[in-house]
């Protein structure tokens, strides 16, 4: 959230927790203090959702930074949403990598390990990463909270990584098929990917991205039904 799409008045009423933009791939003082008060009057816990600094790509291009870059661009971002939460008197919860970042943190193990050098720096703040990836693990040795987390709107390879964006069918728009993925892996921890193999998956909290067209419906109907 706070990415100005112009939809998080629509999406909070049926969301648990919240990861908000924080200047990497977009967001600003303003973006951020309107989505923090917006969580607040729905009892939403807020998270940091910081990426690459690539405004340009929507921090969705991969990038090779050097750790101590890395890891200093991502506490800034960090920094300044918590700055927005001090003053509204509002507390985070969460920390989200987002697009790229997330991605290569689940395989690769210098990312992963900037990113758990970065949660080090907010005790009691929770990693929301996916289950058995490089990421998580490594943040568990360290003693970070995490919530394992999958994706309601975006279609999975039978290695458990995302289907890339440029695949046509690597996003969920049918609240329905949201739904369904969300059932089988909540209530059989299985997950059948895009090439319809089914492999074990786990996960305790799901991700609608805000930018789906139907992200209104697919958080309505899994508030209703699951």
């Amino acid at each position: 959230m706070g990415e100005k799409i112009g939809n998080d008045h629509l999406l909070m009423p049926y969301i648990q927790s919240c990861s908000i933009a924080c200047g990497g791939h977009i967001g600003d003082a303003d973006s951020m203090s309107e989505t923090v008060q917006l969580a607040q009057k729905y009892q939403v816990e807020i998270g940091a959702h910081p990426s690459f600094p690539d405004q340009e790509n929507f921090g969705r291009k991969p990038m090779s930074m050097a750790s101590d870059t890395l890891i200093d661009s991502l506490v800034s971002q960090i920094n300044s949403l918590e700055k927005v939460c001090s003053v509204i008197g509002a507390r985070l919860s969460h920390i989200k990598p987002h697009g790229a970042l997330y991605n290569q943190a689940i395989t690769d193990l210098r990312t992963a390990g900037a990113v758990v050098q970065v949660m080090k720096k907010y005790p009691g703040v929770t990693l929301y990463a996916p289950w058995q990836s490089v990421v998580s693990e490594l943040a568990q040795e360290d003693g970070i909270p995490v919530k394992f987390e999958g994706f309601a709107d975006r279609r999975y390879e039978h290695d458990g990584s995302l289907a890339p964006r440029n695949n046509s069918d690597s996003v969920i728009s049918n609240p329905k098929e949201a739904l369904s993925q969300v059932k089988q892996i909540t209530k059989y921890h299985k997950l059948t990917s895009i090439d319809g193999i089914t492999f074990d998956f786990e996960a305790e909290t799901f991700c609608v991205h805000g930018d789906n067209p139907e992200a209104v419906a697919i958080v309505k109907l899994l508030s209703e039904k699951s």
